[in-house]
């Protein structure tokens, strides 16, 4: 017995009934659903919207006509047979009002049931046919109207390239009209061309729908190499004339999702686009709302469009060449017409008078700027008037001669060299170069190759340029004479920097005086009273041999303490004129500074610390340099601090720390002061020449700025960190050796 694709749904309360039934008509129906109640059976319905309704009127909870009310409430087609014990009439009218297709009475016969059922099978069988049947008669009219539109703007398309001819107008106009006959989200062109000896395809065109984003300056998109990539698998496809259809989320390889993800693509068709049997490229259409699936009728017909705009770009290719073709081809007619008229005029020169003879030529050639020469096996064929004005003298004089006979000796192997050379599948090739005529002027001679009489000949093009070379000298010459001054001013640019440097060491020394006063009167001291002390002992003969010893090796200590100190200052003073750069010991070059300063910061009552950890700290540069730059420094530092002393409000310890340190390849200074500080406003601009907070007679500006050139010269970097009232750090950092 044949089982038919129908839902059943029986309701009975009887237990028995309902398992007989339930079994005897899942024989011949595929689905049978089973209730106990019209309640029951009701939410059964409308979970599972049965075809046929089996069901008993007397029930408890619901009963069976209720429960078929209610169902009719929101469908009035489902088909209903009614089961019952009672015979009575009203229970019939009742059932018939419910719009029943039939009424059993029990007990029933298995067979009467079975015609009663099946009957209904048929019919919802044929109405689920005519239902589906015209559903495909709808989507069917609806392909066929996509269809239809869409050969309406292939054929128009098809007539504008061939009207309009292909570019970028047409195409973009075709693809908007494309892109909104299709409601697809995006319709672009591929195109595939060598980039840096490389095949890849790069979007050349674009349509996208409103409110979709486009992709025509996404830059992942252009130059995409065809093998090798993600778009190798694409290429294979669309070289083998087949087409990529995809739904994005269902793509294997994460590349090629991820990146059509990221232009929010649900769903693409590309179809290729050929010129001539060769692939060109590919039209490709996207929908970013929906995974669509492309009907055969569509892909066939955009694959027409691929197929027209592959004839009309070959079309293109083919009226470029022919233009390409007709532009050499009216060149060579005049190149060819020129010789004609040429070879015209030399025939008549040599048949007709002279002065007949001269009077064409001067036509033929009057309104030419340069000379022009027709040379053939090295010999002087044709000349225009021109030539006689360079080469002061007559054609005929010129003519029937060697053509490197009208230039300087040491040329001529050059010239001949040159018309040796037979070009004669080079028509369009030129040469330039310049030589010395027998007149001692410079000419310009321009050499093309050409085919005379189908023998191989060379037009030479001369032109007078003895005013450009002499010209050309004279400016050499000022060149010379330029860079002579720009060097002369750069050494006086150097000497006034290097007097800026003096100038800040003197006053360097200037503010630093005072102390080295006291650092030398010291030891002065010393020397007078041991002085004072052998006069005594000699006065109470007193004085021994070791006493006297003792006191002459005092003596000569002090002497050389004083000594070593005016050297360090005259060293530390004198005009470098010529910088010599060696290796410095960073921490010395710190003690010699502090031995300058370190008196005359004790008499401000400035607390000078020093942090100098034990290693090697060597840099390359000049140590007298770099003693200047620390000396500028802390000549800053210094003032700091005084001045926020002079603030009565706070209890305050002027305070200077000078630190050294070692990072990577790198030796760092750091001179900290916790006076006045910067303002943030103006700290990017202390380094720049005469720039100062400080009164004239304290400051000029120079200091930093000067120090900032030495630490550059030093290859290295200096820079400052403030905050007002609080501090102020420099970051000296050297290059280690």
């Amino acid at each position: 017995m044949e089982i038919h694709n129908v839902k059943l749904l029986l309701v009975e309360d009887d237990s028995i009934i309902r398992n007989v039934y339930q079994q005897l008509i899942g024989q011949f129906v595929s689905h049978v659903l089973v209730a106990a109640n019209g309640e029951e059976g009701y939410e059964m319905f409308v979970e599972h919207q049965p075809d046929i309704i089996l069901t008993d009127i007397k029930m408890p909870v619901m009963n069976g006509l209720d429960m078929i009310n209610k169902i009719r409430l929101t469908d009035k087609q489902v088909r209903v047979v009614i089961m019952s014990a009672y015979g009575e009439s009203r229970f019939f009218l009742k059932a018939i009002e419910s719009g029943v297709k039939g009424f059993l009475i029990k007990p029933i016969n298995n067979n009467q049931l079975y015609e009663v059922i099946r009957e209904q099978i048929r019919e919802v069988l044929l109405e689920k046919s005519l239902r589906e049947e015209e559903l495909r008669r709808q989507v069917a009219e609806r392909e066929r109207d996509k269809s239809e539109n869409i050969l309406k703007v292939l054929n128009y398309a098809t007539a504008m390239f061939l009207t309009k001819g292909v570019s970028a107008i047409s195409i973009n106009d075709a693809l908007s009209k494309i892109g909104e006959i299709t409601k697809v989200s995006r319709v672009y062109i591929f195109k595939k061309e060598v980039f840096e000896r490389t095949e890849v395809v790069s979007q050349i065109y674009e349509w996208v729908a409103k409110g979709i984003e486009p992709q025509l300056d996404n830059e992942e998109l252009v130059n995409i190499p065809i093998h090798g990539t993600i778009f190798h698998r694409w290429a294979a496809i669309l070289t083998n004339r087949q087409n990529v259809t995809l739904i994005v989320r269902m793509v294997e390889n994460v590349d090629e999702r991820e990146m059509l993800e990221s232009q929010g693509i649900k769903s693409v068709l590309a179809i290729p686009i050929f010129v001539k049997n060769e692939w060109w490229g590919f039209i490709g259409f996207d929908d970013c709302l929906e995974e669509r699936i492309w009907t055969e009728s569509e892909t066939y017909t955009l694959g027409m469009l691929a197929f027209n705009l592959g004839g009309a770009i070959y079309r293109r290719n083919v009226e470029d060449q022919l233009n390409q073709l007709n532009a050499n081809l009216e060149k060579r007619v005049k190149q060819r017409t020129l010789a004609l008229e040429q070879e015209v005029a030399e025939r008549t020169f040599t048949e007709e008078l002279l002065r007949e003879s001269e009077e064409k030529y001067r036509l033929i050639y009057e309104n030419a700027n340069d000379g022009i020469i027709l040379v053939k096996q090295q010999m002087v064929f044709l000349v225009n008037p021109k030539v006689s004005d360079i080469f002061q003298a007559m054609p005929r004089e010129i003519i029937g001669k060697r053509f490197s006979d009208f230039f300087l000796p040491e040329y001529s192997g050059m010239l001949n060299n040159l018309l040796d050379q037979s070009r004669a599948d080079e028509v369009a090739h030129e040469e330039e170069l310049f030589a010395e005529s027998v007149q001692h002027k410079w000419i310009g001679l321009k050499v093309s190759f050409i085919v005379w009489d189908n023998d191989p000949s060379h037009l030479v093009f001369i032109s007078d340029i003895t005013k450009r070379r002499v010209a050309e000298k004279e400016l050499f010459e000022l060149n010379t004479q330029l860079e002579a001054r720009v060097r002369e001013e750069i050494s006086r640019v150097e000497q006034q920097q290097q007097l800026l440097v003096q100038k800040s060491k003197i006053e360097s020394i200037g503010e630093l005086s005072a102390g080295l006063a006291h650092e030398i009167n010291q030891p002065l001291v010393g020397i007078s009273m041991g002085l004072e002390n052998i006069h005594n002992k000699l006065v109470d003969n007193s004085l021994k041999d070791d006493y006297l010893k003792n006191k002459i090796n005092m003596l000569f200590k002090d002497i050389e303490r004083i000594q070593n100190i005016i050297n360090h200052v005259r060293i530390f003073s004198r005009d470098q004129e010529k910088l010599e750069m060696e290796v410095v010991d960073i921490p010395m070059v710190i003690g010699n500074a502090l031995s300058l300063v370190t008196r005359q910061f004790m008499d401000h009552e400035v607390d000078l610390r020093t942090c100098i950890p034990d290693g090697d700290f060597f840099t390359h540069g000049n140590g007298f340099r770099l003693e200047q730059v620390l000396l500028n420094v802390l000549s800053n530092a210094k003032y700091a601090v005084e001045e926020r002393g002079k603030l009565k409000h706070e209890q305050y310890n002027k305070l200077i720390m000078i630190s050294l340190d070692s990072v990577g390849d790198k030796n760092v200074i750091i001179i900290e002061d916790n006076g006045i500080g910067i303002d943030s406003k103006i700290i990017h601009q202390i380094f720049n020449p005469f720039f100062t907070t400080k009164s004239e007679e304290k400051g000029t500006g120079l200091g930093l700025s000067i120090s900032y050139g030495i630490i550059k010269e030093m290859q290295g970097d200096i820079r400052v960190e403030s905050e007002v009232g609080r501090f102020t750090k420099v970051f000296i950092t050297l290059p280690k050796v």
